[in-house]
């Protein structure tokens, strides 16, 4: 029978070597020997005569047996860590790190309000900011990577994931733009989406607020085709100022970027944005951040 009571360090081995998916990563943030690790779990290996991982040229790859006990480990080992923060620690003065995941507009563009309230109320904890794309971000809060997420609704990839908790915060408005001066010689020509068929478009290309946007031209069988497809509103607004196009943009960057928003007879598409963090295993800071957010809406 596997004694846990000398072995646990063992089964923390594992976990923070199954966490990150790499020997290296795991010495790397833990500071510990990267061969300790790999003697460390092949001997829990040879205690529970199981398979736990493989290893080859393009890393490590966990059995099905790694797979249960990992996640097994991963409930246990995050019940304490919510155990830790929530009754081994001063509330009133909180210490301690909080990752947030987030894509790179609604970082530019939504983000500070809730950092500056949470940093004003919690100034001793320590936040990093990841921004990525939305499948990305998704791994990295289901892997216990990011504390919590702000992102676009809906999240799909979330459906069956009963142990995340997704809330409702806010939305951005979109509109299309362009420079002053150019607004002041296209403006009475263009009333409706129909008539930005005539123009040079900049659309964000394979993002949530290009399947807005989608959502409204498709009932009307309007296809725009924009000469550039480009992932940044800072870029996009740079480029559409200097070379007279329009670009689609939500509406709190208009204003920042010194552009015109064009008014269509059409109602532009609003995106939901909503906060994503696990139920069960959320632990005490990132759940004051989500609490934080929260008294905001």
């Amino acid at each position: 029978m596997f004694d846990m009571r000398n072995n646990l360090s063992l089964l923390y081995d594992f976990y923070i070597v199954a966490k990150e998916k790499s020997f290296s990563d795991a010495a790397e943030k833990n500071v510990y020997s990267q061969s300790n690790l790999s003697r460390n779990i092949q001997k829990l290996e040879d205690e529970l005569n199981l398979k736990l991982i493989n290893r080859s040229n393009k890393g490590i790859k966990l059995t099905k047996d790694g797979e249960n006990l990992y996640k097994t480990l991963d409930e246990m080992f995050s019940n304490f860590s919510e155990y830790e923060t929530n009754y081994l620690s001063n509330n009133d003065d909180l210490k301690g790190k909080i990752v947030i995941g987030t894509t790179r507009n609604i970082a530019d563009n939504r983000l500070s309000e809730y950092l500056t309230k949470f940093y004003q109320k919690y100034p001793n904890v320590q936040v990093k900011i990841v921004t990525d794309n939305a499948r990305n971000l998704n791994e990295y809060l289901i892997n216990h990577k990011i504390d919590v997420l702000i992102d676009y609704l809906p999240q799909i990839n979330f459906t069956e994931k009963s142990d995340l908790e997704i809330k409702n915060i806010g939305y951005f408005e979109t509109c299309f733009a362009c420079s002053q001066e150019f607004y002041n010689v296209v403006s009475k020509d263009i009333k409706s989406i129909e008539d930005l068929k005539r123009y040079k478009l900049i659309i964000p290309g394979s993002s949530r607020r290009r399947q807005g946007l989608d959502s409204i031209l498709q009932p009307k069988n309007i296809e725009l085709s924009p000469i550039i497809e480009m992932p940044d509103s800072k870029l996009m607004a740079e480029f559409i100022k200097s070379n007279n196009c329009i670009g689609y943009f939500i509406k709190e960057e208009v204003n920042d970027y010194n552009l015109k928003e064009l008014k269509l007879i059409e109602e532009m598409p609003k995106n939901p944005i909503g906060i994503v963090y696990p139920k069960k295993t959320i632990n005490n800071i990132a759940n004051k951040f989500v609490e934080l957010v929260l008294e905001k809406q």
